[in-house]
């Protein structure tokens, strides 16, 4: 095994070690990504979250690691991106939160 793949390994271990403390807290369920380089990319749902939940959710991983978010984008369609990048316990470990908020469709909007 190269030096380099003997790293990536140990910084996926760092993340998943990481992640587990991550879930021991209250918070609402988003998606985890373990990266090659040991990143996390928590993804909060679209699908089953309305988007206040989206932003609570968001809002609620933020805080709970420190997170530097960032200003919030929308674009022509009128999603809004959000997205908030963090390190846990020093440099162990980084990654970063994302949501994807959509605007809601006309026959979402009349319910």
């Amino acid at each position: 095994m190269s030096t380099s793949e003997a790293y990536r390994r140990r910084w996926q271990r760092d993340a998943h070690q990481a992640l587990g403390e991550f879930l021991q807290a209250d918070l609402p369920a988003i998606t985890w990504t373990v990266a090659i380089t040991g990143a996390l990319v928590g993804d909060v749902d679209s699908l089953a979250s309305t988007p206040a939940e989206q932003r609570v959710a968001f809002a609620a991983w933020a805080q709970h690691l420190g997170a530097d978010v960032m200003p919030e984008r929308a674009n022509s369609n009128g999603t809004v991106r959000l997205y908030a990048k963090f390190s846990w316990q020093g440099d162990r470990v980084r990654g970063a939160i994302r949501a994807s908020i959509y605007s809601a469709m006309d026959d979402e909007a009349q319910l």
